[in-house]
């Protein structure tokens, strides 16, 4: 009797272990789930970004996206470094006529979830002087920092043409 029951508990313990082992590994593993949650996040701030620029317009994503120490990679030319010059630089665009979007293909975080990285494709759409549609290619990469708030902002944004049509 007790040698059977030694069993049944035994049996238990190793079955209940088992079962442990067959759940997801960010189960067990709190970094690895932070890490996720924080890939998550960024994919999504990245997409809301996109829209937000495909909406109202890129000075309006990227001064809503970026970090107050924000640096913008800048094809040809220097680099915009600090919000304040970046937000001088998005009051030149033009208002309209110009629509800039992109979708990410890969994103990864630190493990700690406080900053992570996207890489994409962009698309430029705009009219020229003569009325007829250019369109613009390239890809991109984008340093995403958790600020104290909790929300993400680009702290590093920058990219390059790949394809230039009229």
């Amino acid at each position: 009797m007790k040698n059977t029951l030694l069993l049944l508990v035994l049996t238990g313990l190793l079955t209940d272990s088992c079962r442990s082992r067959v759940e997801s590994p960010r189960a067990m593993n709190p970094a690895a789930a932070t890490r996720q949650r924080a890939i998550d996040e960024i994919r999504e701030a990245d997409l809301n970004f996109s829209m937000l620029s495909e909406k109202q317009g890129m000075a309006k994503a990227f001064t809503t996206y970026a970090a107050d120490d924000a640096i913008k990679l800048n094809e040809g030319a220097p680099p915009t470094i600090g919000f304040d010059s970046l937000r001088a630089q998005m009051a030149r665009l033009p208002r309209t006529g110009t629509t800039l979007t992109w979708q990410v293909l890969k994103a990864d975080a630190a493990q700690s979830g406080e900053l992570g990285y996207t890489f994409g494709q962009w698309l430029l759409t705009s009219k020229g002087e003569s009325g007829i549609s250019k369109r613009a290619e390239g890809v991109y990469m984008t340093v995403w920092k958790r600020q104290r708030n909790g929300q993400w902002r680009f702290v590093l944004d920058g990219g390059n043409t790949t394809t230039s049509a009229e």
